[in-house]
């Protein structure tokens, strides 16, 4: 079987979802070691993902996951430390945040709003600053980062809309260092968005 990214080192960050399964499957077939973490600290999300972390670990991929709350700077950063200390380096990121709400949008309170807000769009961005930061001394890299999936409330849709605006900025800000940055559209079917997403750390 051929492993275009054997040597390589994949940091994803999400929920656990069939998605994020897919996203982690395609990385470890590629023969990419996957660093996992969640985006909040809560016994489902950690469950979920401690459930890929398996199926990466059957396929013979070196993994580790880390319990973490994705809108704390300070966790994200020690996370991504964390990844190259333990692993060496990092290739890539996939900043699988995902966080949908239902308020209707009569309802929707400005604390439901921030909350959207901080779970899928500045999570994202710390993530990709963290990791960004360190692709940036090794001179070179990829950002992942994944747009909305069908329904969510207002704030959802928002939040998710700022990730090509920010994904272009970033894109711009470190093309000179060899990091590039991509939004995959959350709306594909996994498989297809694991598909996209591998195509782009491959290059």
């Amino acid at each position: 079987m051929s492993a275009p990214l054997a040597g390589k080192v994949v940091a994803i960050i999400g929920g656990g979802s069939e998605r994020d399964r897919a996203l982690a499957v395609a990385f470890a077939e590629a023969g990419a070691d996957l660093a996992l973490a969640t985006q909040e600290k809560s016994q489902a999300n950690e469950f979920a993902m401690a459930s890929i972390a398996n199926e990466v670990w059957v396929l013979g991929r070196e993994q580790f996951l880390r319990l973490m709350d994705a809108t704390d700077p300070v966790e994200v950063t020690a996370f991504a430390d964390e990844v190259c200390d333990r692993m060496g380096r990092v290739d890539v990121l996939v900043a699988a945040h995902d966080a949908a709400g239902a308020a209707p949008l009569e309802e929707l309170s400005r604390e439901e709003w921030r909350v959207a807000l901080d779970r899928n769009l500045t999570a994202p961005f710390l993530a990709a600053q963290a990791f960004g930061r360190l692709m940036e001394r090794a001179h070179g890299g990829t950002i992942v980062l994944i747009g909305a999936a069908p329904g969510g409330d207002v704030a959802y849709i928002a939040a998710k809309a700022g990730l090509a605006g920010m994904a272009a900025r970033l894109a711009a800000e470190w093309e000179s260092a060899g990091v590039a940055v991509h939004v995959v559209d959350g709306a594909l079917p996994a498989a297809e968005q694991a598909r996209l997403a591998l195509g782009a750390a491959r290059g």
